[in-house]
């Protein structure tokens, strides 16, 4: 269906053959397009490739640590670090020089939060170069503080300071900012290969579109959502407007009848309810009808 068969169709249900506001009757179509594409979702599939970077830091530490003594660090070959700290000190950036077997400061970050944890990142850089060798954070002041998240990256994304990634126990990933036409995440929105089979614990969710992946479950990811529909374009041509709406064909039969409630909403309630409520009736034939009944396969802890 395109916009003039709508249009053509909804001035019809008045027993007229135009409407008298084409602008009422656009907004009307967008505000019916949304609410018709929600009784069968069309679904669609973004590839997450979840790929964390390594950390030389062998510890774990996730974990928030208090800096009651200096707290060091080491690695070979980092070029860049990233962790977050919650108070006022100083990380210094020290190298290892193999004639002394001594370290030597070559950088100083100044720490400054209150109570509250700060990322900080950086390159391991001496006079703009990267430096080679053994590197060592060392974390210290005269102040209690904690530190958290603390890596050590070989690798990078790119060559700015915003692309040294955070490192988190879980990545964030928003759906939203990745797709064009995000509706909403399906439930659930990653599942396994095996059919009737849900992937319940190796990811969350936080909000109505981020996915949250783990550090240690590389992988690309198949996050499925709802497609939000092209809006339709006011043109004002209305009686030839070729747009074609975003919808499959049983659900843009509703569409009229949503339209024609919408329209006469406010010239003429009686009219406007009563398609309202064939607008309902027939979302109930739809859903009826595309209802699963199939039976549910159930798997016995047994293997049978």
């Amino acid at each position: 269906m395109n916009v003039a068969e709508l249009y053509l169709q909804t001035a019809q249900l008045g027993f007229e053959t135009t409407l008298e506001d084409s602008d009422r009757f656009y907004f009307a179509a967008n505000r019916a397009l949304l609410q018709v594409c929600k009784v069968r979702p069309a679904i669609r599939h973004c590839l997450i490739n979840h790929k964390p970077l390594a950390n030389l830091i062998r510890q774990d530490t996730f974990s928030p640590i208090e800096k009651i003594e200096d707290i060091t660090y080491e690695a070979e070959g980092a070029k860049a670090y990233y962790f977050e700290a919650d108070g006022n000190g100083v990380l210094y950036l020290e190298e290892y020089i193999t004639d002394t077997g001594e370290w030597r400061i070559f950088g100083e970050i100044p720490l400054q939060s209150k109570q509250i944890f700060v990322p900080y990142r950086g390159f391991i850089k001496k006079q703009g170069a990267f430096v080679s060798g053994r590197i060592r954070l060392r974390f210290a002041g005269e102040y209690l503080y904690s530190v958290k998240n603390v890596a050590l990256y070989q690798y990078l994304y790119g060559g700015e300071v915003a692309d040294i990634p955070a490192y988190e126990a879980y990545t964030r990933y928003d759906v939203k900012k990745l797709v064009s036409d995000f509706m909403a995440l399906c439930s659930p929105p990653i599942r396994e290969e095996e059919e009737n089979t849900l992937l319940n614990q190796n990811y969350e969710q936080e909000g109505d579109s981020i996915i949250l992946l783990p550090y240690d479950k590389r992988g690309v990811y198949k996050v499925l959502y709802e497609h939000r529909p092209t809006a339709i374009e006011n043109t004002g041509a209305t009686t030839e407007d070729t747009q074609e709406l975003d919808l499959d064909d049983e659900l843009c039969s509703l569409m009229p009848i949503l339209v024609a409630a919408y329209v006469w909403i406010e010239d003429e309630p009686e009219k406007s309810e009563y398609y309202m409520s064939l607008y309902r009736e027939r979302v109930q034939e739809i859903v009826l009808s595309h209802k699963d009944t199939s039976p549910v396969l159930i798997k016995n802890v047994n293997g049978w």
